[in-house]
């Protein structure tokens, strides 16, 4: 509540733009909107094939909430490659990759650009920010069929969180997705 109100206040004496949380729930928005003066204007969350959130999503654009994925490549960064190939090396992007002639990380970033999420991925080099950008450029390059085999990998397994905030831990594992 501290945090709303030092948020709300930084913004309304024109310190700060628009207003965002983080990692927020369908259930912690619907509170936080019944409570608060100010809407957030964004709502980043991680997100990528493996953990989509559907129904968040669905939840964000009926109350006119944006999303932003962080960790769209489904690793964040210092965990190694290990965690990295879960989804960049994943047989199906690995194909759709190949077939739309892109980068893994571009298909990623393209398959949530296409479904409207902003990206915010980690760009360590120039070379990594001009593929990022690419990406942007090259998402309607990915084919309705593409899309439709990127949106069907989250029902090939239990869904893969890669980030793990500490105030998630207080939700039961059956209301979370997997995570490392």
């Amino acid at each position: 509540a501290e945090a709303a109100r030092e948020a709300r206040e930084a913004r309304e004496a024109g310190e700060a733009g628009e207003i965002g949380v983080c990692n927020a729930t369908a259930a912690v928005l619907r509170e936080l909107l019944k409570a608060c003066r100010v809407r957030p204007a964004v709502n980043q969350v991680e997100r990528h094939p493996l953990l989509p959130q559907w129904e968040l999503l669905d939840y964000c654009a009926a109350e006119g909430v944006a999303v932003q994925a962080h960790t769209p490549l489904g690793a964040p960064g210092g965990m190694g490659k290990a965690h990295r190939s879960r989804l960049l090396d994943h047989p199906t992007v690995a194909r759709v990759a190949s077939e739309a002639a892109m980068a893994p990380a571009q298909v990623l970033l393209g398959w949530s650009l296409r479904h409207g999420v902003a990206v915010a991925p980690k760009c360590s080099s120039a070379p990594h920010a001009a593929d990022c950008l690419a990406a942007a450029r090259r998402a309607s390059d990915l084919t309705p069929a593409h899309m439709r085999a990127l949106d069907e990998m989250s029902g090939q397994g239990r869904p893969l969180r890669v980030v793990n905030p500490s105030f998630m831990r207080c939700i039961p594992e059956s209301r979370q997705a997997h995570h490392f």
